[in-house]
């Protein structure tokens, strides 16, 4: 199948092909969500790193930084997105996901948000305020925007599956934001597992581990 032309610039990687594929099959979806001054490009690449059933879907954010450089909403304050262009790239998501579920063979059952940074927190955000349209979260190195007005749907949240990974020493995005982002989902009673490790901000061989067995699980 090709690329299609939809609203964001995005690169896919279809699964291995099953031995009799079906006209109808579908795939659970990973939508990757980069993160600021970065690219589609960034992401996708975890995919050899874990489970091979996924279909992935890396699009491009909306704002252009520089050269192969961009962003999903403009920084105004750190820690603190203003809630008109969050809401504007929440948006620009929602209206993304109807596209990819028109227009590729995504398990609407199984679509999950893989976020780094800038791509966690609208990932969270995303699932906290639409939380029937994903299956579940990946968030690495993000936090919750808990000072942007998010309408979150408690219980709709509820029981959803979440993973956070977190570096102790992130210079960017400190670690007690990450906290008190498992703070905030545990007490929504989400399905959530977090973890941190001995990095800055980014993603290791460590993350991608306790990502992968968690993927492998949400496949059971």
């Amino acid at each position: 199948m090709d690329k299609k032309q939809l609203s964001l610039h995005h690169l896919i990687k279809f699964p291995a092909s099953p031995a009799d594929p079906q006209p109808d099959s579908v795939y659970p979806t990973i939508l990757a969500l980069h993160g600021r001054d970065s690219n589609e490009d960034d992401l996708i690449g975890l995919a050899d790193y874990l489970p091979k059933n996924f279909m992935w879907i890396s699009p491009r954010g909306t704002f252009d930084l520089g050269p192969d450089s961009y962003e999903w909403f403009q920084i105004t304050q750190v820690g603190k997105p203003d809630p008109v262009r969050l809401a504007n790239a929440l948006n620009t998501i929602d209206h993304f996901i109807d596209e990819i579920i028109a227009n590729y063979p995504v398990d609407k059952n199984k679509l999950y948000l893989l976020g780094f940074s800038q791509g966690s927190i609208v990932s969270m955000s995303y699932a906290l305020t639409h939380p029937q349209r994903v299956a579940g979260v990946i968030a690495q190195s993000g936090y919750i925007p808990h000072e942007s007005g998010l309408k979150i749907d408690e219980a709709g949240i509820k029981g959803k599956p979440f993973i956070l990974t977190h570096g102790i020493q992130d210079p960017m995005l400190p670690i007690d934001w990450a906290r008190r982002s498992r703070d905030t989902l545990q007490k929504l009673e989400t399905d959530l597992e977090y973890y941190e490790f001995n990095m800055a901000h980014n993603i290791s061989a460590d993350s991608l581990a306790v990502i992968n067995t968690w993927l492998e699980k949400q496949l059971k």
